[in-house]
């Protein structure tokens, strides 16, 4: 099954190739207009609006899917456990925090729009053609971004981790600390795993821990918490 963090960045790369090649093939007749008229053109543009066409919209919400599929596989294994009800104020808080990632996604792609126009607007004022402003913003202005891929994944593991534990929230189990152990790994997590006791921890000490539930070793932490 394909991995919904790198199908997210695989779209917003194609998206963003795409929305280039026409903005280049655009550019060339714009060249053609006086700077009065190129103005009054640019005040027109919405990049916003077409990266959201163009299927930002749709690449955000196949995420999101990924987030509710990662929600229902938690569910089934507390079930499993015995668990049979998930508390309304859980679902309702984890909705939120969806929420909250979905504003944030769109948000980069708002700042990638208006950075796009100003670049284009700032091109024409210096004396440039469209055509170059466009060549050097297809270089420099970017919306797949390595900052992007690894936001998002650190967001889809940290919805993984909060979800787990709301899940299971209260109930009389224990949790062990996940992920590789090599040269990358933080000391913080290597702490955690190598005091971890033989029956695994509770989820106060957890919560007491320097990597607790969601926020684990910091942002871009490989490692997870999970039901032994």
């Amino acid at each position: 099954m394909p991995n919904p963090v790198d199908t997210f960045s695989s779209q917003i790369g194609k998206l963003e190739t795409a929305l280039f090649t026409d903005l280049g093939k655009i550019a060339q007749r714009l060249d053609k207009l006086s700077d009065t008229e190129l103005i009054t053109m640019i005040r027109e543009l919405n990049f916003f609006q077409e990266l959201l066409d163009r299927g930002y919209t749709d690449a955000v919400n196949g995420l999101m899917d990924a987030y509710e599929g990662q929600l229902s596989s938690i569910v089934q294994e507390a079930s499993k456990r015995g668990i049979r009800t998930v508390k309304g104020a859980t679902i309702q808080q984890l909705e939120l925090l969806q929420e909250l990632d979905t504003r944030t996604l769109l948000g980069n792609a708002n700042a990638f729009a208006n950075t796009l126009t100003e670049g284009l607007f700032s091109g024409i004022i210096a004396g440039e053609s469209p055509s170059s402003i466009v060549a050097r913003l297809a270089e420099t202005v970017n919306l797949e971004t390595h900052q992007l891929n690894v936001a998002v994944h650190d967001g889809f593991r940290k919805f993984d981790d909060i979800a787990r534990h709301k899940v299971f929230e209260g109930e009389d189990i224990r949790w062990t600390y996940v992920g590789p152990i090599d040269d990358r790994t933080r000391d913080i997590c290597m702490d955690t795993v190598s005091n971890e006791p033989d029956k695994g921890y509770t989820e106060a000490e957890v919560l007491a821990s320097n990597t607790p539930f969601g926020d684990r070793g910091g942002f871009n932490c490989r490692h997870s918490w999970m039901v032994r």
